[in-house]
């Protein structure tokens, strides 16, 4: 249905506006979002209702525009022909809305002040700056053969490949259970920035891929050896097998030992080292001729060959934030929180000027648009612009 049909109580853009007010707050379910997504894609015009409807500069215009009406009379006339039988409402109550609640408003006053002076039936096609969504189960499989296949968490199939059957289901990926007599053949699972996606292993072996990531594994693990190799940051389940164990090799000089457990690797080339982070079981990091079996809780960084560095009691919490939905920072400074949002909104970070010296502690949802998170992060003091794709860190 195109978005130019909103006059009067039409229960379908009452519907869209529940939805859009809940995308804003970031708490749609996979199904709105995805009943949202089918609307946007119907017609031209929805996508650029909901565009200027998610843009908070163009709410807070219009809020402002709205000011210069008699808001007292105009609300009255708005409230007793959308909510009749609804308690009267002060109007200054309106001025203290968050852009999410205001989108109801607007809805359901048939959008009255998204349409040009004159325009009576279409929505404004004046181009709008897009909003920069957070990032979603997406990734690329390239096969043996060099073919490249692209995956999403939309759809289920089936993908065969010398011998070995490979099943997408749900966002995550899945191989047929081990069968060492099968031709092995090696595969590649990369997730772009503002990807992640899921991975279970021919030996059951469960890999979650953060944003800017990689695995290299083989369709079948031969007999007596398990080995993949990665890049950026993955978290492993890893399938106790003793007859067999488990090796991850990370950069040249950086490979782990495993025999079943849980852990988080952050090999990012941008991040101060490569860190491994034991949850659960043991391993043994290698780094050149340095080798450390890390306990539960404990978290290896290496920072170059022969040089490592075991920390006691590592924040797991705000490790494993990532693989729950969410960004945790504590006591992170400004660089680090923007290289983690580089990654996953899939923007460039500028500084103009100095790197202000400001910290961040607390916790903000990943589901979140971008303008959101910079909006709570500028409650610290810290200042950002966000043009197009790139953020504007600006100095106090």
């Amino acid at each position: 249905m195109a978005a130019d049909q909103h006059s009067g109580t039409n229960p379908v853009l009452q519907r869209i506006a529940y939805l859009i007010n809940r995308y804003q707050q970031g708490i749609l379910s996979a199904t709105e979002e995805a009943e949202l997504q089918e609307w946007t894609a119907a017609a031209e015009e929805n996508r650029v209702f909901f565009e200027q409807l998610t843009d908070p500069v163009i709410l807070q215009q219009k809020l402002a525009q709205y000011e210069k009406f008699d808001a007292a009379a105009g609300w009255a006339t708005f409230s007793a022909r959308q909510f009749p039988a609804a308690t009267p409402v002060k109007v200054r109550s309106l001025y203290r809305w968050s852009a999410a609640a205001a989108v109801l408003l607007l809805l359901g006053a048939g959008v009255y002040f998204l349409r040009p002076a004159g325009h009576t039936s279409q929505v404004a096609e004046k181009a709008v700056t897009k909003p920069v969504l957070p990032g979603s189960s997406k990734a690329l499989l390239t096969l043996a053969d060099g073919s490249v296949i692209p995956l999403d968490s939309n759809g289920n199939q089936v993908i065969s490949q010398q011998g070995a059957q490979i099943h997408l289901n749900n966002g995550q990926l899945q191989y047929n259970s081990q069968d060492y007599s099968a031709q092995t053949a090696l595969n590649t699972l990369t997730t772009p920035r503002g990807g992640q996606f899921r991975l279970t292993l021919p030996d059951g072996t469960r890999v979650w891929l953060n944003a800017a990531s990689a695995i290299t594994y083989p369709t079948a693990f031969p007999q007596g050896t398990r080995e993949v190799e990665v890049k950026g940051e993955v978290y492993f389940e890893v399938a106790a097998l003793a007859k067999m164990p488990f090796k991850v090799k990370v950069s040249p000089h950086t490979s782990i030992d495993v025999l079943g457990t849980s852990f988080n690797i952050n090999a990012y080339t941008d991040e101060p080292g490569i860190q491994t982070t034991l949850i659960q079981g043991a391993v043994k990091v290698n780094a050149g001729n340095v080798s450390r079996v890390l306990l539960p809780g404990q978290q290896a960084l290496v920072s170059g060959p022969d040089q490592m560095k075991v920390v006691a009691h590592a924040d797991t919490a705000a490790i494993l934030a990532w693989k729950k939905e969410e960004f945790y920072f504590r006591d992170a400074d400004i660089p680090t929180v923007m290289r983690q949002l580089g990654r996953w909104y899939d923007v460039t970070i500028v500084y103009a000027g100095a790197v202000p010296a400001g910290r961040f502690q607390g916790e903000i949802q990943r589901n979140l648009p971008l303008s959101d998170v910079l909006e709570g992060l500028e409650s610290t003091g810290i200042h950002f612009r966000l043009q197009g794709r790139s953020i504007i860190v600006e100095p106090k």
